[in-house]
């Protein structure tokens, strides 16, 4: 920690919050007592159901221990903190993409500060299913955390559907997902078909070495005892069941569209207009006629989840898409359309965000 932080002061590296002698006081005093906090990452592709899973744990823990959350979304609006809130959990987060890339300055940050405000038992970081393991893995076993943090198994969910499509497996970052795992979990394999099963089975026999763990699970439903292994330094090797040769970076871009805090919509339409749409992924938070709902689209499944929990104080609605073509303007004006079409109120913000992950 005085390591990064010597450095952050030295470099003057950029960073969005100005860092004063009294908060680098606070560090280097408050942290010298937090040695060893059990440390997990929790990666997966897009919509695989990372949140939930990590939900489920939350459900299990110890009643005497407090966990927290570090949750990197795709987004530049951080949206899973309304999930993680709405369940009573500490969360910090990180929007905008892959917190190892242009923010890695703001994940030693915001973990220092989440380490330091809220003192886990145990910590548990969501990587973005657009991120890099292995620029976090780097951060999180450099000399900055080598004293606080005990780095355990990192667990990487994959849905068995994916292995049987082309731009999954020739994507750069799903490899990485599965190769430096230490435990692969096949999430939502009721939903799966006898090949995408056969595929995964056909899988986790290639691995060299062998995973600490592989298993299967629906719903994100995660057993505890998972978090005991230890992280393993060696990255395992595998193949598909059809190696695709040219192994292209997909490029992800995201779209946020802004609704005012007064834009209220039919939930009942929200609801069919997601059954209708084919995209790589959605989430958002928006205002119905009962409270805020958070929605969730993935590959052609949907859910609307009503939020009980939420300061609604001058809260906007948000809502994120991601897709793998720049110029595929047809599809940003489909949904825009959509949302409009479920508006109970017709005025609409034309604050608009873009980017690429």
């Amino acid at each position: 920690l005085n390591t990064f932080v010597n450095s952050l002061l030295s470099e003057h590296l950029s960073y969005e919050c100005y860092i004063s002698p009294q908060q680098v006081y606070l560090w280097r005093t408050c942290m010298t007592d937090l040695l060893q906090i059990p440390t997990h990452i929790i990666s997966g592709f897009l919509g695989v159901g990372k949140t939930t899973a990590i939900i489920d744990l939350f459900s299990q823990k110890p009643a005497t221990e407090k966990w927290a959350v570090l949750v990197n979304e795709f987004g530049k609006i951080g949206i899973d903190r309304h999930i993680y809130q709405a369940h009573g959990i500490t969360v910090k987060e990180i929007p905008g993409g892959c917190m190892c890339c242009a923010q890695g300055v703001a994940l030693q940050v915001t973990v220092n500060q989440l380490l330091r405000e809220t003192r886990p038992d145990r910590l548990i970081i969501e990587s973005s299913g657009a991120g890099h393991p292995q620029g976090v893995l780097n951060t999180l076993k450099g000399e900055g955390f080598r004293q606080s943090l005990d780095l355990k198994a990192g667990i990487c969910l994959i849905d068995p559907e994916h292995l049987l499509i082309d731009k999954y497996q020739k994507n750069n970052l799903f490899q990485q997902q599965i190769k430096l795992a230490d435990v692969l979990i096949a999430n939502k394999t009721d939903l799966a078909s006898e090949q995408a099963i056969m595929a995964y089975n056909q899988l986790t026999k290639s691995f060299m070495p062998q995973k600490l763990k592989v298993a299967t699970t629906i719903h994100g439903r995660m057993d505890p005892d998972w978090l005991n292994f230890n992280h393993q330094a060696a990255p395992t090797q595998f193949s598909f069941q059809s190696n695709a040769e040219d192994k292209q970076q997909q490029t992800w871009y995201t779209r946020t569209f802004q609704f005012d805090e007064v834009v209220c919509f039919d939930i009942d339409a929200i609801q069919k207009w997601l059954e209708s749409i084919r995209i790589i992924r959605l989430k958002g938070l928006i205002r119905g006629a009962d409270g805020f709902c958070l929605l969730n689209h993935s590959n052609g499944f949907s859910s609307v989840m009503l939020v009980k929990k939420i300061d609604v104080k001058e809260q906007k609605n948000y809502v994120e898409i991601i897709f793998g073509d720049s110029s595929d303007g047809a599809v940003v004006e489909a949904i825009e359309q959509g949302l409009k079409s479920c508006q109970l109120d017709s005025r609409i913000s034309d604050h608009s965000l873009i980017g690429h992950l």
